[in-house]
């Protein structure tokens, strides 16, 4: 039998003992819309109706509450709140839901005493069995449900031939080979601890016989097997397994037989593929009245027990997800805190509520110690009254702040617990560091040398020489990058933990920054040039007939013939309008004269239309270590000279795409970067003195990124639209002939400019 005994997907009546799934994604929660207790003669039953495929994420009793068996359900919500019948109030003592994190519920059950339980899963909801112990059975007696169970199937002898047992590496499991599907029945016994399993209209066609368990970690010692009950009313085939202790176990009956799992006390997990979340300390409940017997709640801390998991296909990780997974544990673990020397107190004991008034000191710890099971020895000077009223308070911090407010102090030595005023215990211990100190003094001195791979001796050495006592010595060789350590057996085990720690790989980064630069240009120039020249004389026998003026002559060229100052020339030499493109490539140019050229018109048309569209893509990368600053340039220097006493001095400016980042890991896989990159470049088109200056593009930033993703971390839209117009003075107002008095110009222009930031951590 191999090691995952219970198979992907069970159809019928499948038994599943509390499945570990850990949901790829936030899918929606799934609605417990009900939640009921059906007792029975045989198992008292837990009935969640849902909406859907409930995975219990984990299952266990508590290690210090033995009796409270606790569920987490992963992805779960429900509005329901469980009622314990008056018939069941002996047996449950409470149920309470709580939420654990944002999408989990956790289903606290306490009990009066610890009893086998198995979770089943059906269609539409999911049913946690405890199973009671039978005590004085005057008789067999046949639950409902398996009496209803067997009314329905028609009569068959099934053979059991076979009784095989595996212990692997999660479970313990027991497989009874049969002929057919078997109804069974299930129940607890005492003295010593049992499950019963009763196989209904089964033969035993093999010798009855003992077989043992011989797996340590397991809670069952051995199985027997014999022949309950013959022919008549109907044969009845029974399995009974010693238990070392009620614990969580699982049923998966086949067409070819019947396996029995029984899961250890340690924690067990098959299909992990994320590590589960420790379990989250219990949340106070509402405060109550007290009562005369202290209540008891779970503590944070527990030993779990966690099955094999039924996983439907889709939820099965695929291969290729495995190493990210992995990787991302293995990140996250290195940023987790480690306790290298020392504890951290922290109360974990069961809750308790307590209202008193003036009670002795001594009677409340004696009340106190046998809560918790511990002896108890009181100094002669102990004394005084108690006046509190907690409520849901572990009892260990319970008694810390009797012991406080009555100004004594405890120690806990084994079971026993020794209360004395603080005085005195400040006093031995003071006595017992002096001894310990002196120990230390007076013990060997160790030499030790610990060659780093990862970390400079020099700085570790500044790192520890706190921790070195005043024995002990730390000389740093720089060339083997080696420390040689000097120091007493405590001091230098703490040392080698703390180097460790210290002297591990550093992660790198690849930083990679994209500057894109576009821009866009548009110009439309129109522009007109005209004049005239007219002569009335008698040299050309045009006069005028008159004494006065006899002769005319009309010059409509401003600008004196061979002088042209702007736009182009025509035979006049000039115009009376001369208003041409600013800037032009192409023009037209028009000249009418009469017969004797006593009369002429020049008109010039100019115009200009340009566009154009850039792109720039700058694209540094860079690979450094965490919290290492990383720096990458590529241009060219500009040489700028400067005069100052007569000492020519030349200093250097840069004109260069450059990208600083220092990048800092975080627990959750995101970079945290500190990012400074310019582009800057030199504009010869406009020299000063004969220095070009520097067109400069920069972004200096702080921004976490997750791991591979990319974040725009500066960006520039500038856009510029310009109309020139030139035009002479009251005459560009005429309608339709004011366009032979005026030129137009337009200047569009837009540029962008955005910086790309993609960090990824080299694996």
């Amino acid at each position: 039998m191999k090691k995952r005994i219970l198979p992907a997907v069970i159809t019928g009546l499948c038994v599943l003992l509390f499945s570990v799934v850990h949901a790829q994604g936030p899918g929606p929660a799934v609605n417990i819309s009900k939640i009921q207790i059906q007792p029975g003669a045989l198992a008292t039953k837990l009935v969640m109706e849902t909406d859907g495929l409930l995975y219990v994420q984990r299952a266990y009793y508590l290690a210090e509450s033995p009796q409270t068996l606790v569920l987490d359900l992963a992805g779960a919500q429900t509005a329901s709140a469980p009622i314990v019948p008056s018939s069941e109030a002996a047996f449950i003592r409470d149920i309470q839901i709580q939420k654990s994190g944002t999408r989990d519920l956790r289903l606290i059950v306490r009990l009066s005493e610890r009893v086998p339980a198995r979770v089943i899963a059906e269609t539409g909801r999911t049913v946690v069995e405890l199973n009671r112990i039978q005590r004085a059975q005057g008789s067999y007696i046949i639950d409902a449900a398996t009496q209803s169970e067997l009314d329905r199937k028609a009569k068959s002898e099934i053979l059991l031939s076979k009784l095989a047992t595996t212990a692997g590496a999660e479970s313990v499991s027991v497989k009874a080979n049969l002929t057919g599907p078997a109804v069974t029945q299930v129940f607890a016994l005492e003295n010593p601890p049992r499950l019963v399993v009763d196989l209904f209209d089964t033969v035993l066609t093999v010798k009855p016989d003992v077989w043992p368990i011989d797996d340590p970690r397991s809670t069952v010692q051995r199985v027997r097997v014999a022949q309950f009950q013959g022919a008549a009313p109907r044969p009845i085939t029974r399995m009974v397994f010693d238990l070392k202790e009620a614990g969580l176990y699982a049923m998966d009956s086949r067409t070819d037989g019947l396996v029995i799992s029984f899961y250890p006390a340690a924690a067990v997990s098959v299909v992990q593929p994320a590590p589960p979340p420790a379990p989250a300390p219990v949340p106070t409940p509402a405060k109550s009245e007290p009562t005369a017997a202290p209540k008891i709640e779970p503590k944070a801390e527990a030993k779990t027990v966690t099955t094999e998991a039924l996983l439907p296909p889709r939820e099965v990780a695929a291969p290729a997800q495995e190493p990210k997974a992995a990787a991302a544990k293995d990140q996250q673990g290195k940023f987790e805190p480690q306790t290298i020397s020392g504890e951290e107190a922290k109360y974990s004991g069961d809750v308790i509520s307590l209202k008193l008034k003036d009670s002795d000191l001594r009677d409340v710890i004696l009340y106190l110690a046998e809560f918790a099971g511990l002896n108890v020895v009181f100094d002669p000077d102990v004394r005084g009254a108690v006046t509190v009223n907690l409520q849901d308070v572990p009892w260990d911090q319970v008694l810390d702040i009797i012991l406080k407010q009555n100004k004594m102090g405890k120690t806990i030595e084994g079971n026993i617990l020794r209360i004395a005023p603080v005085s005195v215990l400040t006093r031995e211990e003071e006595d017992q560091r002096r001894l310990t100190e002196s120990k230390e003094l007076a013990g060997p001195v160790i030499v030790k040398t610990i060659t780093l791979s990862y970390s400079k001796a020099k700085d570790v050495a500044g790192l520890l020489r706190s921790k070195i006592s005043t024995r002990g010595e730390m000389i740093v060789d720089e060339r083997t990058n080696t420390l040689l350590i000097s120091e007493v057996r405590d001091k230098l085990d703490l040392l080698e933990k703390l180097i460790t720690v210290v002297d591990t790989p550093t992660p790198q980064v690849s930083i990679e920054a994209r500057v894109v630069e576009a821009s866009t240009t548009f110009v439309r120039n129109l522009g007109i040039q005209w004049g005239f020249k007219g002569i009335a004389d008698p040299f050309y026998g045009n006069a005028t007939s008159l004494q006065f003026p006899n002769s005319v002559f009309v010059n409509g060229a401003l600008i004196p013939q061979g002088e042209v100052t702007k736009g182009i020339g025509g035979p006049l030499g000039g115009y009376a309008v001369n208003l041409p493109a600013p800037a032009f490539n192409t023009a037209l140019g028009f000249s009418f004269a009469n017969v004797l050229d006593t009369f002429r018109v020049d008109i010039a048309l100019s115009a200009l239309e340009t566009g154009g569209d850039g792109k720039i893509i700058s694209r540094p990368s860079v690979v450094t270590q965490n919290n290492q600053q990383a720096e990458i340039i590529q241009g060219r220097q500009i040489p700028v000279q400067t005069v100052a006493n007569f000492t020519v001095t030349t200093r250097y400016v840069n004109a260069a795409l450059e990208l600083r980042a220092t990048p800092q890991i975080t627990a959750e896989g995101t970079i945290i970067m500190t990012i400074e990159i310019q582009n800057n470049a030199a504009d010869f088109a406009n020299l000063v003195n004969g220095i070009p200056p520097i067109t400069m593009q920069s972004a200096k930033t702080t921004v976490m990124v997750p791991d591979g993703g990319t974040t725009v971390i500066g960006g520039i839209y500038r856009t510029e639209d310009s109309v020139t117009r030139e035009r002479v003075p009251f005459l560009h107002q005429i309608p339709i002939l004011g366009s032979l008095f005026k030129n137009f110009a337009r200047t569009k222009q837009s540029r962008e400019l955005l910086i790309f930031i993609t960090p990824r951590i080299i694996k």
